[in-house]
């Protein structure tokens, strides 16, 4: 049987489709049968307040496309576009790869694979902005001018 396995705590909520679900007092396992059902644990959300990089930015719009908070077009739009900056960005080495499955995901509808991807680049992306912050602390510019 394929599809997608929900491990559910006590009272958890998770979304399907833009519908809020809870699940009950006890432990439970779902199985999502529908490949095109998108959905997203509650405790998986991103705070819009904690948007604050490029990642996290295309990490919360593939969060609204499965949440249905923004319009598919514009949101896929959106997410191509951010998708693509990364890939400016992560050139090489597992970053890349997932980027790459991230963007055969949109092509795909699967939105909630993209966040999967996306959680994995995070600890990349912050050590490449501690790297770029401690460069600068130390009297380095950011970008060296052209010459």
């Amino acid at each position: 049987m394929a599809g997608l396995v929900l491990n559910l705590r006590p009272n958890e909520k998770f979304i399907i489709n833009g519908v809020v679900v809870q699940n009950g007092a006890k432990r439970a396992q779902i199985r999502i049968e529908n490949e095109d059902a998108n959905v997203l644990r509650v405790r998986d959300a991103i705070h819009p307040k904690d948007v604050n990089t490029p990642v996290k930015r295309a990490y919360y719009i593939a969060q609204l496309l499965i949440s249905c908070d923004i319009e598919e077009a514009e949101g896929r739009r959106k997410l191509a576009g951010a998708l693509e900056d990364l890939l400016g960005v992560f050139r090489m080495g597992e970053p890349a790869e997932r980027l790459a499955k991230a963007v055969e995901s949109l092509q795909e509808r699967r939105y909630y694979s993209i966040i999967c991807h996306l959680k994995a680049i995070l600890p990349a992306e912050e050590a490449l902005l501690n790297y770029a912050h401690s460069r600068h602390t130390m009297g380095e510019p950011l970008l060296k001018q052209a010459v």
